[in-house]
């Protein structure tokens, strides 16, 4: 039994004659009737009684012919679901980031352009989201990690400059400026494992022997924000990443003048699928 010989005998049983088949499956009538032939032969069943008026269904052939009708309509819905996503008239793509500042602009160009697409942002650490990448658990990472892995493609959307946070309220901090010796003098609050900020700058205090002498840890960019605006401590975060709010004040750096980059990162196996391509296509800097 192959495909050609049911699509053979679906289109007979359907027209209710060989020469309609043929017409509609774009065939000659003797392939036609060869494919019913050897459908019948190989497995020794009459499908069809032949008159001179056209054919009609045996038992077995009506039986058979209700089986190739559930086949040939999941065909067409399966080549029309398909057909919808290739055109992005449907589908679903999943973009994490490490802060939502820096991708949201891109969602929304996107949404904009293939408004049928449902999308989903989750948040995470830079950590987080290439493991959750690696393991197609998203389709697109923000982060400021860039991996040096070759299964990862990416490229730079943007960088800014670190800078400390303070409560507007209260002097853990004078300003406009600080140094590191300074910003460890204050309660310092800090990213959980994983996050690059934080990495950067337990790295930079290590290589001067500096030490924080009073830090607490939270999860999240938010209850970081939060934190700080409580009067529990100063942070280090990104400048880009930081919304205006009338809680918090921003000092520079007076002497670590880094910068943090935002990559984008994908699978490079995956990047010609249609979702993805156009996502980068979007997101992609221009020169």
């Amino acid at each position: 039994m192959t495909y050609a010989q049911l699509k053979a005998f679906h289109a007979v049983a359907l027209e209710g004659g060989f020469s309609k088949a043929a017409i509609g499956l774009s065939l000659t009538q003797p392939a036609i009737s060869d494919h019913v032939r050897k459908l019948e032969e190989a497995h020794g069943v009459q499908l069809f009684l032949r008159a001179a008026r056209g054919v009609t269904l045996t038992e077995t052939g009506r039986k058979l012919y209700a089986i190739t009708e559930r086949l040939f309509e999941a065909e067409a819905q399966a080549s029309e679901l398909l057909m919808r996503a290739e055109t992005l008239e449907e589908g679903h793509l999943t973009v994490g980031a490490d802060a939502a500042v820096h991708v949201l602009q891109h969602i929304n160009r996107f949404k904009k352009e293939f408004p049928r697409i449902a999308m989903r942002l989750v948040a995470g650490n830079s950590a987080e989201l290439i493991s959750k990448l690696l393991t197609f658990a998203i389709d697109i990472a923000v982060t400021a990690e860039h991996p040096q892995n070759e299964s990862i493609g990416s490229f730079k959307l943007r960088e800014d400059r670190l800078v400390v946070v303070g409560p507007k309220v209260g002097a853990l901090l004078k300003g406009p400026r600080v140094s590191l010796a300074a910003l460890i003098a204050a309660p310092l609050v800090l990213r959980e494992e994983g996050s690059t900020t934080r990495r950067l700058l337990l790295e930079e205090l290590q290589k001067r022997n500096l030490s924080p002498r009073n830090t607490i840890e939270v999860e999240g960019r938010e209850a970081v924000i939060e934190s700080v605006a409580q009067g529990l401590g100063v942070a280090v975060m990104s400048r880009g990443e930081i919304s205006p709010d009338g809680r918090l004040r921003i000092l520079e750096f007076s002497d670590w003048p880094v910068k943090m980059e935002e990559w984008l990162l994908f699978l490079r196996a995956r990047s010609e699928l249609h979702l993805i391509r156009s996502f980068l296509d979007i997101a992609r800097p221009r020169p």
